[in-house]
């Protein structure tokens, strides 16, 4: 069974653009070499963040097993990190599969 952990970030002020090269051309790929990560769908807001939308990206990565013991293992894994990314703020969050909400 799949499972799927979602992160949504923010990029530095002003860096948005050093931001999407370094977390879509390095980070990315350096998740996906890990165990238990399959794919990754990477996302951005349409619009400006702000109010409810506080994140600016997100990237929804496919998980073989559990999402929780994934995101246990990118944590630490050392993964090179970037001041392009605003590390005040993100969300890290393993889901499962609701098929008693499934719709259609």
């Amino acid at each position: 069974m799949t499972e799927k952990l979602i992160t949504m970030v923010n990029a530095a002020p002003g860096r948005d653009d050093e931001f999407r090269e370094w977390y879509w051309g390095t980070h990315v790929a350096e998740v996906l070499g890990l165990p238990g990560f399959v794919s990754a769908q990477r996302l951005r807001l349409a619009g400006e963040p702000g109010g409810a939308a506080a994140f600016g990206y997100a990237t929804v990565y496919e998980i073989e097993g559990s999402a929780a013991d994934a995101r246990d293992r990118m944590f630490s894994a050392g993964l090179g990190m970037s001041d392009s990314m605003d590390l005040s703020a993100m969300i890290v969050a393993p889901f499962v599969s609701a098929p008693e909400d499934a719709v259609g």
